[in-house]
């Protein structure tokens, strides 16, 4: 067997293992080829999730980012004991930290318990986030009691509308709404032996985001943090992924442009320090997102999730990065401009426009596929927003 990286998609590993052995949806299939265009051409491909070996485009000769070079070895979207297993079978080790570290700090109570010791989660918040293990939700009658006691020490404002979200899940998908305090509700009492599957539930209130960001970052085996950017996330508002968004300046860097910037990296630096203690080395990235307060004030949460893997906002990075050169030569930026870039993961509403002096889009799909993800750049926000129909 060559001795090159092997990569193992298994992408939407964290909302069960089972997947791994099913047909992938398009968005899943769309995903893995994105991710893959990160790794360097000798790279091979192990089929999971339904993913075939042929998805995706042919790979630069080299990885975009250095520490993604590991040959002899097998690198997984996320680091699970079948990703392990996967990489015994083929005489591989597996990069980064072992599965049972990363369900550790992949669980959404963990970046809670984080964010409240370090003094990073907002006063209001405090006492209104709740942590809610398997067994406590595989009786629905137990554990709709347990909610119901919870929301009863709740202010009214957090009452008004809250959601019960997986503690190992993402985009959104999973949660359970609840309004007005009512823990009864059959759709709510549905979900708990779903959830108590996918280890247990957070409660939350239910807030008015106005803006979404990520970190991504690599802490590598000594604890070493290397920051590879910061974006703005496009959400839907269910939370479900829609793409990344940001500046990118003449040397490549790429920034969220947003004046919560600097407290997102702060977070990030915390809240990866806390992850290197408990063991864990590897890709990772942070969530964190800005909202109205029940005072009317907007306030910020800093740390929201922390992904122990690989992310769409780290893969959104990796393709501007690659881009560079391209970006370069068709915009010719000054050292101190900075130019504006979408990355989705399907078509804006009108469909992908034609590159000109003022565009360029990069599109991933071939014309037929379902999913049709693209990155287009251009010299400011507005002209972006304006030949994209995004207006926001």
């Amino acid at each position: 067997m060559s001795a090159a990286l092997l990569l193992w998609p298994n992408v939407a590993a964290e909302e069960g293992e089972a997947r791994d052995d099913r047909r992938a949806a398009p968005w899943l299939l769309a995903v893995a080829g994105l991710w893959r265009r990160l790794f360097g051409a000798e790279t091979g491909w192990l089929e999971a999730a339904g993913v075939p070996a042929a998805v995706g485009a042919a790979a630069e000769e080299r990885a975009v980012f250095p520490w993604l070079e590991a040959d002899a070895a097998l690198t997984a979207w996320l680091n699970t004991e079948s990703a392990l297993e996967r990489a015994d079978a083929a005489g591989r080790r597996l990069t980064g930290a072992p599965p049972a570290v990363v369900r550790c700090v992949h669980d959404k109570a963990f970046a809670f318990e984080a964010a409240r010791d370090e003094a990073l989660l907002p006063e209001d918040l405090v006492a209104t986030i709740a942590v809610f293990d398997a067994e406590q939700l595989r009786d629905p009658d137990a554990g709709v009691a347990a909610i119901a006691r919870t929301l009863d020490g709740w202010p009214n404002w957090a009452r008004e509308r809250f959601t019960l979200k997986p503690r190992f899940g993402s985009s959104g998908r999973g949660r359970a709404a609840g309004r007005d305090g009512r823990a009864d509700e059959p759709a709510l009492r549905r979900a708990l032996p779903r959830l108590a599957e996918r280890g247990g539930a957070m409660l939350e209130p239910w807030l008015d985001r106005s803006e979404d960001l990520s970190a991504s970052l690599w802490l590598d085996e000594a604890g070493t943090l290397q920051l590879l950017g910061t974006s703005e996330q496009v959400l839907a508002p269910s939370g479900l992924y829609r793409g990344q968004r940001g500046s990118v300046d003449s040397k490549g860097r790429v920034t969220s442009d947003s004046e919560r910037d600097e407290e997102l990296r702060e977070a990030a630096v915390a809240i990866a320090g806390r992850a290197a203690r408990e063991g864990f080395f590897g890709p990772c990235g942070l969530d964190a997102f800005a909202y109205r307060a029940p005072s009317g004030a907007a306030a910020f949460r800093p740390v929201v999730e922390w992904n122990a893997r690989f992310t769409l906002g780290m893969v959104a990075i990796g393709l501007v990065k690659r881009a560079h050169a391209e970006i370069r030569a068709a915009f010719a930026p000054d050292p101190e401009q900075r130019l504006a870039f979408h990355f989705a993961l399907d078509a804006p509403a009108g469909g992908w426009p034609a590159s000109d002096s003022s565009l360029r889009v990069l599109r991933y799909a071939e014309a037929d596929a379902v999913v049709q993800p693209g990155l287009a750049i251009a010299l400011d926000r507005a002209t972006l927003d304006d030949r994209l129909g995004l207006h926001q």
